[in-house]
Parts: C-alpha cells; sequence; structure tokens
C-alpha cells in the first residue's frame, strides 16, 4: 500500500516537526538528503518511491507541509529505509553517522560557483521569502488566538464526562482489548498550506474504513479525544495521534488501523463519516446565548487564516524562483545517472537478486 502523510506543520508558533521519529524505529536506516532549491532532492525521492511500488512493496511517502506537491521524505518498510529532505525548516543530522544514518549530496551536482548577479537575487529572495514566513506565522498566531477566544470553556462535569464516555464508547465497540501495552506514533494527516487548509481524507480512507466527526462547535471534541487515546492505550491498541496544525499541543484526529477506526474532530469534514452529535450535550439555552459570540468569532478565524494563506501562497511563488535561479547551474542528466546507480543498489540484495515483495 502507498500512503502519504505530512510530519511537518505550519502552526502559531512557527514550524512544528516530528520528524525525529521519522526511519528511527529499531534496524532502520536514515539516509539525510542535502541540496539547495532546485537540486532534485523532492524528485529523487519520487523516483525511489516509485520503483518500490513497481517491486511491489509497501511506501509510506512525507509530502512538504509547505508545498503538497513536493516530498520532503520517503519511506520503505520492507527494506527498513528511509530518506528525508535534511535541509530547514526540517534540517537533519546523523543519530549515528554510518551506524544508523548517512548523507546523500544532491548539491555536489550544482556547478558552483553561481554569477555574482544570481547570488544577489539569491539572497534577495531568501530574504524575501522569509519574511513572508513570518508574516504567515503571526496570522496563524492570531487564528488560533481567535479561535481559542470564541469557543466556550464548558466547566460542566457532567457534560465533559458524557462527551468522553460518548467517544470512548465507540473506541470499545469497534476494537478488542489486547495484553500488549499501546503505543502511539504521531503524524499530520492535515496541513496549513500554500493550496490552502488541507486534509488527506483518501488517505486515512486508506487506514480506516469506519470514521466518525465529532461535533467541536462547543469545544467538546478536544477532551473527548483525549480520552480515547487514553482507552486506546489502556486496551492496548496501537494508535496514531494526529495533532492539529495550528495548535500541535490539540488532538485533531485519532487513527487506529487495526481496527479500521477514524475519530476526527468536526473542523476538518471527511464524506461518509459518521456525526457525533457532542454539541448536542450542551443545553440548547446555553448555546443559543454564545451563538453571536461564536458567529462573529468564527467570522474572524476566517479572515486571519485567510491572510495567513495569502502569505504562504507569497512564498511558494518566490520558492519557485529561487530554484529557477539554480536551475542552470544543475548537472541532470549526471544527477540521472546517480538516482539510477541509487535505484539498482537499494532493491538489489546482497546475492545479486532484485528485491520484490515476494522477498519479503
Amino acid at each position: 500500500m502507498e500512503i502519504s502523510y505530512f510530519l511537518g506543520a505550519n502552526s502559531r508558533d512557527g514550524f512544528s516537526s516530528l520528524y525525529s521519529g521519522f526511519a528511527a524505529g529499531e534496524g532502520d536506516r536514515l539516509h539525510i538528503i542535502k541540496g539547495g532549491p532546485g537540486t532534485g532532492k523532492s524528485g529523487f525521492m519520487r523516483k525511489i518511491g516509485a520503483a518500490a511500488e513497481k517491486r511491489g512493496l509497501d511506501v509510506e511517502y512525507v509530502l512538504c507541509s509547505g508545498d503538497p506537491d513536493s516530498l520532503d521524505g520517503v519511506y520503505i518498510p520492507a527494506l527498513k529505509q528511509g530518506w528525508v529532505d535534511g535541509t530547514a525548516p526540517h534540517a537533519a543530522e546523523p543519530r549515528c553517522f554510518g551506524a544508523d544514518d548517512d548523507y546523500v549530496n544532491l548539491g555536489g551536482f550544482c556547478r558552483l560557483p553561481l554569477s555574482s548577479s544570481d547570488a544577489g537575487e539569491i539572497r534577495r529572495l531568501n530574504r524575501a521569502y522569509k519574511a513572508l514566513y513570518d508574516r504567515a506565522y503571526a496570522w496563524l498566531k492570531a487564528t488560533a488566538a481567535v479561535r481559542q477566544g470564541y469557543l466556550p470553556q464548558i466547566d460542566d462535569s457532567a457534560i465533559l464526562e458524557a462527551a468522553k464516555n460518548r467517544v470512548s464508547g465507540i473506541l470499545r465497540r469497534h476494537s478488542r482489548k489486547k495484553d500488549s501495552p499501546g503505543r502511539v506514533s504521531r503524524r499530520y494527516f492535515s496541513a496549513i498550506s500554500c493550496r490552502g487548509e488541507l486534509l488527506l481524507s483518501g488517505e486515512i480512507k486508506k487506514l480506516c474504513k469506519l470514521i466518525y466527526q465529532l461535533d467541536d462547535g462547543m469545544g467538546l471534541a478536544g477532551p473527548a479525544l483525549d480520552a480515547a487515546v487514553r482507552e486506546g492505550l489502556s486496551r492496548g491498541l496501537e494508535l496514531i495521534l494526529c495533532p492539529s496544525p495550528l495548535c500541535p499541543e490539540e488532538t485533531e484526529m485519532l487513527l487506529i488501523p487495526e481496527a479500521s477506526l477514524a475519530l476526527i474532530r468536526g473542523c476538518q469534514a471527511v464524506e461518509g463519516a459518521r456525526h457525533v452529535r457532542l454539541d448536542a450535550l450542551v443545553p440548547g439555552q446555553r448555546q443559543k446565548e454564545l451563538r453571536g459570540d461564536l458567529r462573529a468569532g468564527r467570522r474572524l478565524e476566517k479572515e486571519c487564516m485567510a491572510a495567513a494563506l495569502e502569505q504562504l501562497t507569497k512564498a511558494k511563488a518566490l520558492h519557485d524562483r529561487l530554484e529557477a535561479v539554480y536551475r542552470p547551474y544543475m548537472d541532470f542528466e549526471a544527477l540521472t545517472e546517480f538516482t539510477d546507480r541509487e535505484i539498482c543498489r537499494i532493491f538489489s540484495a546482497p546475492t545479486g537478486e532484485v528485491i520484490s515483495k515476494h522477498e519479503e
């Protein structure tokens, strides 16, 4: 199976990273790719992934949160090998060079030095690019502040317990308790990017056929999801916890592939999902009192988010211009030859046989 997700997020506090957990399992080997914009890092990883798929192997693709059309990583579980873009904002260095990790230098295919005029243009574009991201993060901070300001704080213990029990009950109905300890991995399946607010609903459906969407108009989904995480761990399940890109300390989704079950906050709509009416737990009179503030808050939140997305869109355009400056300096023919050699090496067993699904 091929699955895509994010390990980074544009959040209210800047770039939020989950990359420390990538290809970090027992026996994993991580290849850290270095090279500037336009040096072929994403294309290199995409070709490795395509070669693995051609051989019938499962592949995990890590999408770039700033530009989801680009790759920041690829992992092949059967080989226990991962490749990652090791440049900012998710700069990576080996944990134990030569033993668990190594470098892939694609910058070596760039014919340096740059001309003085191109070097000046690169510096100017880099400064402008950083400034746009700084403004985007400022708007995201404002977006989060607005959201936290208008969402009601329900402190009625009976309502909170009812919300928690309703969601934890779903998990209990659709999973079997195991004797082994539960485990949590973390992935983003949504992003705030140059293409807007994205939800990888198709990827979620590959993992989970039964999807429950939780009301979050009254702020009850967060505590309910946290309770579901605790319930899942107590039942020995393997959980994929998906933080909110805007506020990574908050849980946005909980995926349990072994139960084919997903629990998702209502702010992220998924076609075909079952609706869990948590808002109905709050008395109608209380909801009526809050209606005006909620409407105004959502409108202001939408405006702040739109301003952030505008900056990210402009930043993507500048990044494209950066790549265009570097492109004439690249020896793409040599890079292609190197990539082909690497693919042959990766998918050849020590005996010289080609690795495929049948040899796993």
